[in-house]
């Protein structure tokens, strides 16, 4: 590829970037109003912090997986592959989404451009 970076996984990159902004955002909101009992006192409240900070650690691992992208690291490709293969299940939207990055990132040339056989 001439060590030029496919545009195809600078948009995903940036989209990861975008994917962990969110995630961060809306993981702190949900771990803020559970520990302040806003959604409900105990259990309710326990729960809702528990998940924000699932979201929170998702956000930080898109984070990681835009930075593997940018810099075309084997692994990043692996984990998007994961995190697309679970988008199938977010139907319509999702799954097509999925189907799509699933379908660039075993293409060969990209495969190649993150030294896959």
């Amino acid at each position: 590829m001439g060590g030029e970076k496919p545009t195809g996984i600078v948009v995903l990159a940036v989209l990861y970037v975008i994917e962990g902004l969110f995630g961060l955002g809306y993981g702190a909101m949900l771990v803020s109003g559970g520990m302040m009992g806003f959604a409900g006192m105990g259990l309710a409240g326990s729960l809702l912090a528990g998940i924000g900070a699932i979201v929170l650690i998702i956000g930080l691992i898109d984070f990681a997986v835009a930075y593997g992208l940018w810099n075309l690291r084997p692994w990043a490709r692996t984990v998007a592959i994961i995190f697309a293969i679970i988008g199938l299940l977010g139907f319509p939207i999702g799954t097509i989404i999925s189907i799509i990055i699933l379908w660039y990132l075993f293409k060969p040339e990209i495969k190649e451009a993150f030294g896959v056989q």
